[in-house]
C-alpha cells in the first residue's frame, strides 16, 4: 500500500480495500456509504455483486478508501457490527488475486501507457474532436499506481476512473 498524505497526527493515509459479504437485500450499498460517511471517510471506488451466485445468498462488495490504519481499524469493527454485514475480510494490495483496473482520458499527444506488462493496456477509443484517448489499465495495484503517477507526472492524464477487483 502505498502512503499518500500525512495526517497532523494520526499517521499517514493509505489505500485499503475491504471485502465485506452481506445479506442480500436491498439497502445495503446505502448502509456502507453511510457508515463510512458518518465517520468522515471517502470511498474512492465500490464495486458489488448480488447473492445470486453465492451458495448463502450473500452479496459481495468490495471497498476501496484512504486513511489511516488507526481509523480503518475502527472502521472495520464498525463495519462488522452491522446486522447485515456477515463478515469484514481486508484485502491486502499484494494479494495474489487484487487487480485494479483504471479507465484513463489522455490528452491527445500522449504516448500508449508503457509502465504496465504486454498485454495490460488497451486502447478502448479515442475522440479526435475532443483530443483525447481512453485506455484501460490492468494489474496488480502496484504496478497500476506507478503507471497512473507516471502519467500524472507527465501531464498527460486528464482522468482517471479507478477500482480494486478481487474475489
Amino acid at each position: 500500500m502505498s502512503d499518500v498524505s500525512a495526517d497532523g497526527g494520526g499517521g499517514a493515509h493509505r489505500r485499503h480495500s475491504f471485502l465485506l459479504k452481506l445479506t442480500d437485500k436491498p439497502g445495503g450499498m446505502e448502509l456502507i456509504a453511510a457508515t463510512f460517511a458518518h465517520r468522515g471517510i471517502s470511498l474512492t471506488a465500490i464495486l458489488g455483486n448480488d447473492g445470486t451466485l453465492d451458495p448463502n445468498g450473500h452479496a459481495t462488495v468490495l471497498v476501496t478508501f484512504t486513511t489511516t490504519d488507526a481509523r480503518k481499524e475502527a472502521l472495520q469493527r464498525t463495519l462488522a457490527r452491522l446486522a447485515r454485514v456477515v463478515s469484514v475480510t481486508e484485502e491486502p494490495d499484494d494479494a495474489p488475486g487484487a487487480r485494479v483496473v483504471a479507465l484513463v482520458r489522455l490528452a491527445p499527444d500522449a504516448p500508449a501507457p508503457d509502465m504496465l506488462p504486454s498485454g495490460t493496456v488497451e486502447r478502448l477509443c479515442g475522440d479526435p474532436a475532443a483530443g483525447e484517448t481512453i485506455y484501460t489499465l490492468i494489474g496488480p495495484p502496484d504496478a497500476v499506481d506507478v503507471a497512473l503517477r507516471g502519467l500524472r507526472a507527465s501531464g498527460s492524464l486528464r482522468a482517471v476512473n479507478y477500482t480494486m477487483l478481487a474475489v
